[in-house]
């Protein structure tokens, strides 16, 4: 009998365990679907292709042009209902010819003899001598810091920090005047023609006479110091009482009109100039102790 028979009609072998040391093959990946309603968006170089169009570059600019006209016309007139622009300007319309004599007469008030009222609706600085200005006040602000910070720097005490601390000083000392000279109107009283931008502009004038003292300091010493703070003074008391008596004493007549004015007005017009070089001294005075003057500068 044949015993191999039945291996010779038997398959293979059953496999046990699967081989899967070898790569299988993958079947390939079909797209994504795409929703009926979902576009392909366009990308960053499709977007640099319409941009070179010149039909879209125009319109581009037509509609930025037209966006930011109706945007500056919106902000000039909502600024306006907070911020005077059109006063505002009326104290920068100064022209050299003016500057030049504004600044003469602050150093030299003594030697002008027409001392006279302005008018607000009528004459502008580039026209009346007595107009109120802020640009003299901004411009010598500024040199006034410079000034200092020279100072400084002669004595070896100068560093970065100081001019963001004068100028903040300065500034805030300035608000603290504007503040005072309100409130005293307040409190007695007393109704005026001047205004805030009248009163910021004649405070702003001592800065003209603090830039001197400053600079005398630096040449002179404290000797040179102190005799222009000395002049400095009395030129700016002198000038802002004839200047401001024909606003704050406006019912009196001729010379007399501190002698014949209310005695509040005549308080509220006192404490305007004498309050100048108060303030000019406390922000000039430190400039003139020498390089050894920082245990000095303690002990006051």
């Amino acid at each position: 009998m044949d015993f191999n028979v039945h291996q010779r009609h038997a398959g293979p072998d059953p496999v046990l365990f699967e081989d899967t040391s070898a790569p299988q093959p993958q079947a390939p990946r079909s797209a994504p679907m795409m929703h009926p309603n979902q576009q392909q968006q366009p990308s960053f170089e499709q977007y640099g292709q319409y941009m070179r169009d010149p039909m879209v570059a125009n319109m581009a600019m037509q509609y930025g042009s037209s966006l930011a006209t109706s945007g500056k016309a919106y902000v000039e007139q909502n600024l306006d209902r907070y911020i005077p622009i059109s006063r505002v300007k009326f104290y920068f319309a100064v022209t050299t010819d003016y500057v030049i004599h504004k600044v003469l007469l602050l150093v030299f008030p003594f030697l002008n003899k027409e001392w006279g009222a302005y008018q607000h609706s009528g004459s502008e600085p580039t026209r009346h001598l007595n107009s109120p200005d802020l640009y003299i006040p901004l411009m010598a602000f500024a040199t006034y810091v410079v000034a200092v910070a020279i100072a400084l720097g002669n004595q070896g005490k100068f560093t970065p920090e100081l001019l963001g601390l004068t100028a903040t000083t300065a500034f805030v000392w300035f608000l603290i005047e504007i503040a005072v000279v309100q409130l005293a109107m307040y409190l007695i009283s007393v109704s005026t023609e001047i205004r805030i931008f009248d009163l910021a502009s004649f405070s702003g004038y001592k800065y003209v006479h603090m830039i001197i003292c400053v600079t005398v300091a630096i040449f002179l010493g404290s000797m040179g110091y102190y005799i222009a703070f000395i002049y400095s003074s009395a030129s700016i008391v002198y000038f802002l009482i004839c200047t401001l008596r024909y606003i704050i004493l406006p019912d009196a007549a001729g010379a007399d009109r501190i002698a014949h004015g209310s005695k509040r007005r005549n308080n509220l017009l006192l404490l305007i100039a004498l309050i100048q070089p108060l303030i000019m001294f406390w922000l000039t005075y430190h400039v003139t102790y020498g390089p050894d003057a920082t245990v000095t500068g303690k002990k006051l």
